[in-house]
């Protein structure tokens, strides 16, 4: 086989068999159509290729379509004359073994022309004269570049093709702000506000560079800020968070720059920009300084052992928010960083609420779809917190403690921390209170508590805000609670919202300090809610334990979209608490149950005996929040009634004292014969545990692989009836970030 007999066009690749031809003419590509659906950010592309063969003898071959970066692996479609065919995965090992053997060569500049994934067919036979329909279908997600996301497709060959047309639709759930195609003279029609096309056709080309389509969304999660650089090398994503700046020197350290704000006259501290800015994180880490801290993995129990399981409600969801940057980002996340009750929690079960109490359980249990051996089933407890409408939520006195430190300066944090609050701000009514506290070097009072009736002044000192200094996280909290405690008041919601990305370099650094002084304040009533933004220089055990220690919930923002979640679409329910040390305590019945396991949970586990202890500590729910706890339980032998397990709940009431505890019974009967029996909520945070639990590398799913919950996930989704448009926003992204991390995980797979 010569490199010149074969046949490249667009994206794809064909190898002829020519064992018995004399002589080999290439095939004729006679056209190429691509049409492509962008739905905000996931793409689904369709290719048709018709190749005519001149030879005067049939020609069989080999058909190779390399996969962009971006793609699902699995859920590719390729046809040929209208027929499925039977594709190979070739990941980099074996298709550099592919072309080696073929071509009897070294050369590895073929994968850099073609990629280093890809599908391969056999092509049968091509008749003489005949032509030949190859139809191709898949999905990616669309890349981001600053502030806009880019469509590419391959478009090179080696031969002339004659008719070439490209179709990009774009329909988003926002304005389009931008589209174009800055490689192509393509046509741009605006079909309405959220809906584009972009459009090219030409004859008889020999295709030498890729086709790229840009665009952007009015309402995009980026905040529209420039990059201030030196050498190519980042140093603060937002200039206009800095003021003008100018560089005062270059210290001796290439590494290490000091500027100076040229309106206010003062210098700026000096920026290391691979220890401070993470430009090369250590190891092939993803990002440079992130803290983690994993629990290990709850084991099966033996009933006969200790039939009781007892832990503290959580119903946070900032794991889930840290493992999507990581995914959007091209990573997957550290074992570490996943906690599976927070990506549990993270989804809306449809819960029906309760009438008149704090909680409603809700019970179902079938055989566990994932888990393996027999009489094993897994249950799900369903708790949904009493609903307060906004209208009635008690009046807030909010102090937000806000680090502008060097290290928010990074991926423009600072500037997303000003775009969330302004959310919030525009959600608060005249009568909430605002003030504001801001840490660097140290720690200062910008605004004092303001009626909400002030919101100009109040958001003009948030968009005064700059990056400055080195992280003094002890003297942010503690002058923050000092605020927060002199504007006390009886009867409103009195919640600190600390924003940090959690880095402590200066004052008291150690966690066990900062802790122990959260804890005082709020013993007096004063709740925390801990934001974490930026990846690099992240310190995500800090958040998490002062959000606990501070009577608090903890969230994770990686866009703007979550803000709005965290600060629009739920503020009730992230500010107003409606069970105090909330916690759940399941009893398993020995004479059916032989041993159960936890899911998650593992920081949140409590002493039997503390469940009646109404000084321990446990978990704070808001309004309208829900928490979902699964086991997978076995059953005894010849097991067919009697009582599975009694689950308690035992709360106090934020403003009486008062101490509530409550239980129900889950029999053997109440379970379904087969996991395709349970309600479509039951089924998906079932797939949900099970994406976390590989995700973690849980040894009770070494022996599982993303493509089942992949394709579980894929045929949930149609049986959902009634849902919002966030929810089925939100249950389709999961697909993506599923399929994007199966893909992550072949290609590791393959290079290993």
């Amino acid at each position: 086989m010569k490199r010149s007999d074969l046949i490249t066009f667009a994206r794809s690749l064909f190898i002829p068999h020519l064992d018995k031809v004399q002589k080999f003419e290439k095939l004729i590509v006679k056209h190429y159509l691509v049409n492509v659906l962008i739905e905000n950010e996931q793409a689904t592309t369709d290719v048709e290729i018709v190749f005519s063969n001149p030879n005067d003898v049939p020609i069989k071959g080999e058909f190779i379509f390399p996969l962009p970066n971006r793609a699902d692996t699995v859920d590719v479609d390729i046809q040929i004359d209208s027929e499925s065919v039977e594709l190979e995965f070739l990941g980099k090992n074996r298709l550099m073994k592919f072309y080696k053997s073929l071509l009897q060569t070294q050369d590895i500049q073929i994968l850099q022309e073609i990629g280093t994934s890809a599908l391969r067919t056999d092509v049968l036979s091509i008749l003489a004269g005949d032509e030949c329909k190859v139809q191709i279908r898949y999905n990616e997600f669309v890349e981001m570049v600053d502030e806009n996301f880019v469509y590419t497709h391959h478009l090179r060959s080696n031969q002339t093709v004659g008719n070439l047309a490209m179709t990009v639709a774009i329909d988003g759930k926002n304005a389009i702000e931008t589209i174009e195609s800055p490689s192509h003279n393509a046509h741009v029609s605006q079909e309405s506000d959220s809906h584009a096309r972009i459009t090219y056709q030409t004859t008889d080309v020999k295709l030498g560079k890729d086709f790229v389509c840009t665009y952007c969304f009015t309402d995009h999660d980026s905040d529209g800020a420039e990059l201030l650089c030196f050498e190519q090398k980042l140093v603060v994503s937002d200039v206009s968070a800095l003021g003008e700046v100018e560089l005062l020197s270059r210290n001796d350290d290439p590494q290490t720059l000091t500027f100076r704000n040229v309106q206010l006259g003062e210098e700026l501290l000096s920026r290391n920009l691979e220890s401070e800015f993470g430009l090369n994180p250590p190891n092939g880490a993803a990002y440079h300084d992130v803290f983690f801290k994993g629990h290990g993995v709850n084991p099966f129990i033996d009933t006969e052992d200790d039939n009781f399981s007892t832990f503290g409600m959580d119903a946070d969801s900032a794991s889930y928010s840290v493992m999507r940057r990581y995914i959007r980002d091209g990573h997957l996340p550290p074992p570490e960083a996943v906690r599976v009750e927070e990506f549990i929690n993270a989804f809306d079960y449809n819960y029906k609420p309760p009438t008149d109490a704090a909680f409603a359980l809700h019970l179902e249990g079938a055989p566990s779809k994932f888990g393996t051996g027999k009489r094993l089933q897994l249950l799900r407890i369903g708790i949904q917190g009493h609903v307060i409408p906004d209208i009635d939520r008690k009046d807030a006195v909010l102090t937000f403690v806000l680090d502008v430190s060097g290290s928010m300066g990074i991926e423009n944090r600072l500037g997303l921390v000003k775009k969330a609050l302004r959310l919030l701000v525009d959600q608060l009514r005249p009568t909430d209170k605002i003030g504001i506290v801001v840490y660097g070097t140290n720690a200062r009072v910008v605004l004092p508590h303001t009626s909400n009736v002030n919101r100009e002044h109040i958001l003009e000192k948030i968009d005064s805000l700059c990056p400055e200094g080195v992280t003094n996280v002890e003297d942010g909290i503690h002058k923050g609670y000092e605020l927060a405690l002199k504007n006390l008041q009886q009867d409103c919601i009195n919640r600190v919202i600390l924003c940090s990305d959690g880095v402590a370099n200066e004052g008291a650094t150690s966690p066990e300090v900062l802790l122990k002084e959260i804890r005082d304040y709020a013993e007096d009533g004063i709740y925390l809610t801990t934001v974490g933004f930026g990846m690099g220089n992240y310190n995500d055990v800090l958040m998490e334990e002062l959000a606990k220690k501070g009577n608090g919930n903890y969230a994770y923002v990686d866009r703007l979209k979550e803000a709005k979640h965290v600060f629009v679409e739920n503020l009730t329910g992230t500010l107003q608490v409606v069970a105090k040390d909330a916690k759940i305590q399941v009893e398993f019945n020995e004479n059916t149950v032989s041993r159960f396991r936890l899911l998650g949970y593992e920081n949140r586990r409590m002493d039997h005996g503390d469940f009646r202890n109404d000084e321990a500590d446990a978990g704070e729910i808001g309004s309208g929040h829900s928490v979902t706890a699964l086991y997978e339980i076995k059953l005894n032998k010849d097991v067919d009634k009697g009582e599975l397990a009694t689950v308690y709940i035992r709360h106090e009431d934020p403003d009486t004292e008062n101490v509530t505890e409550v239980s129900e019974k889950l029999r053997v009967r109440d379970l379904k014969g087969k996991f395709e029996d349970t309600s479509p909520d039951f089924q998906f945070a079932t797939v949900v545990a099970q994406f976390a639990e590989i995700l973690r590398e849980s040894y009770w799913a070494k022996d599982d692989d993303l493509g089942a919950v992949q394709q579980t996930l894929k045929g949930i989704l149609s049986h959902f009836e009634s849902q919002t448009v966030q929810q089925k926003e939100q249950k389709k992204e999961l697909l993506s970030l599923v399929r994007e991390a199966r893909r992550m995980k072949d290609m590791a797979a393959e290079t290993d």
